[in-house]
């Protein structure tokens, strides 16, 4: 596993969300200076810790392992659209649901025209 990656996975998922390290600690229940050593690559987290710190971020752990992962390599849009929802509030999702639903409708391709 890529305890480095990880830990700055966990960081800029942290930044993302505009958490302080406080906020991200008292969301898992553990102490500002374990979660700096996790980002800082000091600290080898539990899987049990890595769960908490993606629950607490609004993502998922293979999202943060992603590069430990040897499956299909994913679509890093994909993922970064799916971080960046996890942000939103239900407003903000809806909006975003209905824009995606209009671009799929008047950008699919044309099979009639064939």
């Amino acid at each position: 596993m890529d305890y480095e990656l990880l830990g700055k996975r966990i960081r800029d998922e942290r930044l993302l969300l505009r958490l302080t390290i406080e906020q991200l600690a008292e969301r898992v229940d553990k102490s500002t200076n374990y979660i700096g050593q996790i980002e800082r690559n000091d600290g080898k987290p539990s899987l049990e810790t890595i769960v908490d710190i993606a629950n607490a971020l609004g993502t998922t752990v293979d999202a943060l392992l992603k590069d430990s992962l040897k499956t299909e390599q994913r679509d890093g849009t994909i993922q970064e659209i799916s971080t960046l929802l996890y942000s939103l509030d239900d407003n903000g999702k809806q909006f975003i649901l209905d824009m995606v639903k209009r671009y799929s409708h008047y950008h699919q391709p044309q099979s009639d025209n064939l």
